[in-house]
């Protein structure tokens, strides 16, 4: 077939990419049929649209300004590669045959650094991707298994997921409450991904259990099972069947039944019980503390029915694995609570504690008691009309003592009364002027105060800075006042930070107050000189 000028000239006028041959073939071929040179270069220079060149002279003006080309020109690949990734195409054509994975290529991949960040972004978002994991494999037999552990998903291989789940769990060990309770969606995401991992970490922690009583994973366990409930994963408890059956309807429902509770309460108060990790768990204590403690929380039990549901309470947390025999100490804690609910029964529409502060300040000793007197105070504060017939501007109310009570007494219950007071503290109250309901939310800050002088420092800063932004200005500076008396150097740079977080929303206000002004910039004054010092901080 003859090709005619007019054929060249399409080939010259195409937009784009130019054909390899398109300078020696067509256009030799284009002037040995009679073509016009500047036809020809017109035409070229039309269609050119330089992409290359223009590239190199955007990357010279960037770099004149001290851009890093290489981090842009990286960047943008990576995110190219994260969109447009498709797992089953590389799973196909790479590891359907041995020809396309060159162990020359991978190793000078795996080398690099960026390519190395770029698979674990990728492998977050595929964790069953075969390519993926077999590079991620490749990566820690080259050296690089400090980098392989820290992954935040799991790996198909079992290498590579054992030295993620040993590095998320030694970094557990150390951890305090607060700590823990930030880091644990990131083990069970780690541990309930799949269905394989879930029961492998399983039958990892039930084995360490076992041999070295390693009770603390008891609460690690239940976190797990309870995650692979929700994602409708298999449970791995091996409690008896009845058992099994009455707990899963409670905890699905949320709810308490006559029939479930005679059913658990049937299989505990016997010699031989089952191990009592199955009911000591705190979704199901919390359960049935608000079902006998929190008046309108379900379905009203009958008498019989609320004393096996606190038998069980004080079961849960009295008797330990290795001495199932002892039960006094069970019912001294059973007859503890039984004195509560009947003392709280009476005062459950918000009239005065006349009468019933014995069995309170008798049940405050005990965790368990505390709880539900916590449980009971938040509902008096919020759904009783207590405040509106009882407080006093001038007075402390006794509800507040009782929660700093038991932050004081029970350390590892602050995070409960931090989370009660909060709600308090937003909650609308009726039938309260406005400059009353100031005074009220003023003692409601006090409470977090007294967290804070407590060392339950962070938490409370970090709402101040977040939710706390709603909170009237007059409350923010009423905070700002008091922590500035409390705090001593060194100052931690967390502490420094939030605070001035927390003074920043307030700038406006703190003009009109000059004085708090000036303890603020000498607070941050000595901050500075601190730094310039050298001196060690502390949280």
């Amino acid at each position: 077939m003859t090709t005619t000028l007019e054929d060249y000239r399409k080939v010259f006028a195409k937009p784009g990419k130019k054909a390899p041959n398109v300078y020696s073939d067509a256009l030799l071929g284009y002037l040995k049929n009679g073509g016009a040179p500047m036809d020809a270069v017109t035409a070229l220079s039309e269609s050119y649209i330089g992409l290359p060149s223009m590239n190199n002279v955007t990357a010279d003006n960037a770099r004149s300004i001290g851009m890093d080309i290489t981090h842009v020109m990286q960047q943008a690949l990576k995110n190219l590669l994260i969109n447009q990734f498709n797992p089953t195409v590389f799973d196909t054509f790479f590891m359907g045959s041995d020809n396309h994975m060159d162990p020359v290529w991978v190793a000078s991949l795996v080398q690099d650094d960026y390519f190395r960040q770029t698979v674990y972004k990728l492998l977050e978002i595929h964790p069953r991707c075969a390519f993926l994991n077999f590079i991620v494999l490749q990566i820690a037999e080259a050296g690089y298994s400090d980098e392989t552990a820290t992954l935040k998903t799991a790996s198909t291989s079992l290498l590579i997921y054992n030295q993620i789940l040993n590095a998320s769990l030694n970094q557990l060990i150390p951890k305090d409450d607060l700590a823990f309770e930030d880091y644990l969606p990131d083990l069970v995401r780690i541990c309930c991904e799949r269905e394989e991992t879930y029961m492998y970490a399983q039958i990892l922690l039930h084995k360490l259990h076992q041999d070295y009583n390693g009770q603390p994973l008891v609460r690690l366990m239940a976190e797990l099972e309870k995650a692979a409930v929700q994602h409708g994963q298999i449970s791995l408890s091996n409690a008896p069947r009845q058992l099994s059956a009455a707990l899963k309807a409670i905890l699905g429902t949320q709810q308490l039944t006559a029939g479930d509770i005679r059913t658990i309460f049937s299989i505990y108060n016997v010699a031989n019980a089952p191990s009592v990790h199955h009911i000591c768990r705190f979704d199901f204590l919390e359960i049935l503390l608000k079902a006998v403690y929190v008046p309108e929380s379900g379905p009203i039990l009958r008498p019989d029915t609320t004393d096996q549901v606190i038998f069980l309470i004080a079961y849960a947390v009295t008797v330990k694995e290795t001495d199932t025999q002892q039960l006094q100490e069970t019912h001294e804690v059973a007859t503890v609570l039984k004195n509560l609910n009947v003392a709280l029964r009476e005062k459950a529409k918000g009239i005065d504690f006349s009468g019933a502060m014995e069995a309170i300040l008798t049940a405050i000793r005990l965790p368990v008691g505390s709880m539900a007197v916590l449980m009971w105070t938040e509902y008096i504060s919020i759904h009783t009309s207590y405040y509106e017939n009882y407080y006093r501007t001038t007075e402390i109310p006794l509800p507040h003592l009782l929660l700093d009570e038991i932050a004081d007494r029970h350390p590892l219950q602050q995070p409960f009364v931090f989370q009660v007071i909060k709600r308090c503290l937003v909650h609308r109250y009726q039938n309260f002027a406005p400059e009353i309901l100031m005074v009220l939310q003023k003692t409601w800050v006090n409470r977090l105060l007294y967290l804070v002088q407590l060392h339950y420092t962070m938490p409370v800063l970090d709402y101040m800075k977040g939710e706390g932004q709603e909170l009237d200005d007059s409350l923010t500076v009423h905070f700002i006042e008091k922590i500035l008396d409390m705090c001593q150097p060194p100052y931690s740079p967390e502490l420094v930070q939030a605070i001035a977080e927390i003074v920043e929303r307030i700038q406006v206000t703190l003009h009109l107050l000059k004085d708090v002004k000036a303890r603020v910039t000498l607070f941050f004054e000595a901050k500075t000189e601190e730094a310039k010092s050298g001196q060690d901080t502390i949280i």
